[in-house]
């Protein structure tokens, strides 16, 4: 066993190169050490991984990382769900480097070359990628806008950056693209919302004109208080998003409809949109809460 190689391939996070293994091993010898399962090769031609760690993502993103170059970084939708906030769930890994960058084509890896570089990357969990702040602006700038605040919401839900270091990024990435959405979105990002549909649903209740909603609206008398996910307090509405997992048990269901009743006898009028709304008819989801608010119905151009 050489014990320069494997302290080498630990210093790694259990990743290494052909290219390393070569230094001691010959081409034979690195073949047996794959077929007994010693080591095992990754996605990526060139990289292996110490076969007695399991089989797990942060293995996968290691061993990209080398494939990649070590002048790239995790960015994007990768670096985000380093820093816990990815709500795309994308399964392509993002690499950043410098603006002059050449493309580099590998099966599941997208690198983008940037004018901002990479020379404020921070590492977390054994790999460099791009800070908190600049993750979430990079992915607003990159994705559909309705991905937009729930990015945001989620990175300060996070608590891994703060709403003013949000406003920091965003000012230093001037003159890039969809700058200007971002910078817009960035007052409206709350860390009390508490799932990636319901600031897709706030989303369009702005985008679409209406007032932008307050968020955990707290309604109590004498006999109790309850909690509305989104809500106009002077007008008395709320609005909730009913994703899949909302009536998952007949318990979960009755206390739903008790707390629905507990709000009507209080005067507040309660909505429920689902996804269908939020994605495939916003206008209608719109008109309905313009009509519940005592609004004229704004004019929706879908985003």
């Amino acid at each position: 066993m050489d014990f320069a190689l494997y302290r080498a391939i630990a210093a790694q996070g259990g990743v290494f190169t052909t290219a390393q293994a070569r230094e001691t091993y010959s081409e034979w010898e690195i073949r047996q050490l794959v077929s007994s399962g010693r080591w095992r090769r990754s996605r990526w031609r060139g990289v292996l991984v110490d076969g007695e760690l399991p089989e797990s993502a942060s293995f996968e993103l290691r061993a990209a990382s080398l494939a990649a170059g070590p002048d790239l970084v995790a960015c994007h939708s990768t670096a985000a769900g380093l820093w816990g906030f990815d709500v795309l769930e994308d399964p392509t890994l993002h690499f950043v480097g410098p603006p002059g960058l050449v493309n580099r084509r590998l099966p599941g890896i997208q690198v983008h070359p940037s004018s901002l570089g990479c020379d404020d990357a921070v590492r977390i969990e054994g790999i460099w990628c791009t800070p908190p702040a600049r993750t979430a602006c990079d992915v607003v700038r990159l994705t559909p806008p309705i991905d937009g605040l729930a990015t945001l919401d989620a990175a300060l839900r996070s608590a891994r950056c703060t709403r003013e270091e949000l406003s920091v990024a965003a000012e230093a990435q001037a003159g890039l693209r969809e700058v200007r959405r971002l910078r817009e979105l960035v007052p409206h990002a709350d860390p009390r919302a508490e799932s990636p549909m319901e600031s897709r649903m706030r989303w369009r209740f702005i985008d679409g004109g209406l007032p932008t909603p307050d968020l955990q609206v707290e309604v109590g008398d004498g006999t109790g208080r309850r909690y509305l996910d989104t809500g106009w307090r002077d007008r008395r509405v709320g609005a909730e998003f009913d994703g899949l997992q909302a009536h998952m048990t007949g318990q979960q269901l009755r206390d739903d409809r008790r707390r629905h009743n507990w709000l009507t006898d209080r005067d507040w009028k309660l909505l429920h949109f689902t996804g269908g709304d939020v994605y495939r008819h916003p206008a209608v989801m719109i008109a309905t809460t313009a009509a519940a608010l005592g609004l004229d119905v704004p004019r929706y151009r879908r985003s």
